[in-house]
């Protein structure tokens, strides 16, 4: 017995030697890279400045700064050796050719960095955007940077991602295939910029809040569609829809209009997953006699295109009989919802500010907010409309009150009729300026009445509270639509 073991043990450690023996005749100082890390940085470095300026007429860049809250742009770039780069861009209706320096470098890992103003920074602006927070415009910008990490070449194509929001930010840079950088590219920023503008052109003697965008989708798998919401002002849209149990999905998507071959196209961003198949960029149908955008992928077809919804039925206007007894709120500095639609906004809110500046002189008087308090009982002006403005100079507030007979419901639809303003001061005095929304509450029974909805609990683009939400439309006038909350 003893000999076995004291066998077994010396054959263990000749196996072990041996082992020991391979190892130790391995090279341990020969690199795994062939290069130092030093020469691989400045390889990595030289590759990229080699791709940048490779494109004598420059590359088309398509930039979203954050897809899940914000549009992206159209850019045209072209590098030169001495480290300027020349920029275009449709970020706004400024398409001047401009000059500045950027730079390869070293970061976190190999960067390229734009490191003067161009086109590329006005996304960096936090007022480029602003909105109405606590009564005071806001910059909330598009949330650009200066600085993007290289992440891959894919035949000429270059992608670069932001440190700061890697899974939502890209700046991707395709060959520009130009014979003339300075004149087809501002060409083809001032066409995508129009193309922007176009798709949110509204004509509001004759748009209604029931024309919708949708992205149907058919050929992968069950037809699904999706009602999309577009903010123009974020360049994004809401998209929502429901499976066939009813339940509802909703996915934000940003989008950026651009050329490609000299077709228009919409790009979204992140890409529109259906049955295992990515819808990102669609072309324009010039056949059609509506804005229509299709995206063709392995036989499977997405495309955006508005068409009109049926009017809610308004059922709920009986059950919320108590909710208009309290007050109906708009104030401007609760932010903006797009269920206020544009032509509310530009035939009623903007209207009433024109008004004051005819009246006061430019910029004197803003209008800051109007409550409209229900009765459906008493024709003694309990059933009325509450107005304010504010004096710019001092921050003093005037407010004025409008009368209407006791409101009413039939067939799902308010009505009521304007009688005159409140008293002997501001009323009479101001209300040729606040016509607009007068009018826009004057919906007697000989008209199609008023459609409320409840849209549960209000939301905007910078508040969010528990009250109750809702909105109202003038049937005889469906461009016309806005967006409040109760209280009190």
């Amino acid at each position: 017995m003893k000999f076995v073991i004291k066998h077994r043990f010396f054959k263990l450690l000749f196996i072990l030697s041996i082992f020991i023996i391979c190892s130790c005749s391995n090279d341990d100082t020969e690199n795994i890279f062939n290069q130092a890390p030093s020469d691989r940085v400045a390889d990595r470095i030289m590759e990229l400045k080699q791709l940048l300026t490779s494109q004598p007429n420059g590359f088309r860049a398509v930039y979203f700064p954050k897809n899940d809250e914000r549009g992206g742009f159209t850019i045209f770039m072209q590098f030169s050796e001495d480290g300027t780069v020349r920029q275009t861009s449709d970020f706004n209706s400024d398409f001047d050719l401009q000059d500045s320096n950027y730079e390869v470098r070293l970061g976190t890992t190999t960067e390229l960095v734009f490191s003067t103003r161009n086109h590329i920074t006005k996304a960096t602006d936090p007022t480029s955007i602003t909105a109405n927070i606590n009564g005071f415009q806001t910059g909330i910008g598009f949330f650009g940077t200066s600085v993007f990490q290289y992440f891959s070449n894919d035949n000429g194509v270059i992608t670069f991602r932001d440190v700061r929001n890697s899974d939502t930010a890209s700046l991707i840079l395709y060959p520009s295939n130009f014979n003339d950088f300075d004149t087809e590219s501002v060409a083809s920023v001032t066409n995508t910029y129009n193309s922007r503008q176009l798709f949110n052109d509204i004509d509001c003697s004759t748009a209604s809040v029931y024309d919708n965008f949708f992205v149907s989708v058919d050929g992968a798998g069950e037809p699904v569609e999706f009602v999309l919401s577009y903010d123009s002002n974020i360049i994004f849209f809401e998209g929502e829809t429901t499976d066939e149990q009813g339940a509802t999905s909703r996915q934000g998507f940003g989008a950026a209009f651009t050329e490609v071959d000299g077709q228009a196209v919409l790009s979204i961003s992140p890409a529109l997953e259906v049955g295992g198949i990515s819808f990102e960029d669609f072309v324009l149908n010039p056949d059609s006699d509506k804005i229509e955008y299709v995206a063709t992928v392995n036989g499977a077809t997405a495309t955006i295109s508005s068409k009109p919804l049926a009017p809610p039925s308004g059922e709920e206007l009986n059950d919320d009989i108590s909710l208009l007894e309290s007050a109906f709120l708009y104030r401007i500095s609760l932010g903006s919802s797009a269920l206020t639609s544009p032509c509310f906004q530009e035939q009623v809110i903007d209207q009433i500010n024109t008004n004051l500046d005819a009246l006061f002189g430019p910029g004197a008087f803003t209008f800051t907010q109007f409550q409209f308090v229900f009765n459906f009982d008493s024709d003694n002006c309990d059933n009325y409309l509450f107005t304010q403005i504010t004096r710019t100079a001092d921050g003093v507030t005037f407010n004025a009150f409008y009368c209407y007979n006791r409101a009413s419901v039939s067939d799902n639809r308010l009505y009521q009729e304007y009688t005159g303003p409140f008293g002997t001061g501001n009323g009479p005095f101001l209300e040729d300026v606040y016509s607009p929304l007068i009018d826009f509450f004057d919906n007697p029974t000989s008209s199609p009445g008023m459609l409320y909805t409840n849209e549960g609990g209000f939301r905007s683009d910078t508040n969010s509270f528990s009250n109750i939400s809702g909105t109202f439309t003038k049937m005889d006038n469906q461009a016309l639509r806005v967006y409040g909350l109760f209280f009190g």
